[in-house]
């Protein structure tokens, strides 16, 4: 047709590699990023039950202590596709203290509640405040990485517990 422009071989070449060069770039980025944004994609299809019989199994393995009025809020399970590692976390209340097993460092913070009521407040889905205390630990047992944060308020205590699997390598 008249007036089309026809591109000449180098520019052929140039839109070649370019192309190809995006491709080589981008595609890699797109398929790592998938590998973490695929969580619990597979044949595992989680729900909030099974989660909570989970965390239930968990309890004793913990070490935790949990008080005979515990409530079970809510907990989230992921899946990382490319190591096949899980994590597991479950957030709880009860009027009375969780106590953690003996033998585990303890880390206890009495200042700067706000940013830990945030964090709460997140895990909870509810505004928390009036926090007097805020302790955190991290110990290995019974095949498993357990991590707990536990926030005191003068009316409820509440525990966020997370858990690996300890893979060997």
């Amino acid at each position: 047709m008249k007036g089309e422009k026809t591109l000449t071989k180098g520019e052929k070449t140039l839109f070649t590699i370019v192309v190809t060069a995006l491709v080589i770039l981008v595609l890699p980025i797109i398929l790592f990023v998938g590998m973490f944004v695929a969580v619990g994609i597979g044949n595992e299809m989680i729900t909030q039950k099974d989660v909570e019989k989970y965390g239930k199994k968990m309890q004793p393995k913990s070490g935790i202590v949990f008080p005979a009025d515990t409530t079970f809020v809510r907990g989230h399970w992921v899946k990382y596709s490319i190591c096949q590692e899980r994590y597991a976390g479950w957030s709880y209340t009860s009027k009375d203290p969780f106590q953690l097993p003996e033998n585990v460092k303890v880390d206890i913070f009495k200042y700067g509640m706000d940013m830990y009521e945030d964090w709460f407040s997140g895990y909870f889905e509810k505004n928390i405040t009036g926090a007097t205390e805020y302790k955190r630990a991290s110990w290995t047992t019974n095949g498993f990485d357990f991590e707990a944060e536990i926030l005191k308020t003068p009316d409820q205590y509440y525990l966020h517990l997370g858990s690996e699997e300890v893979v060997s390598k």
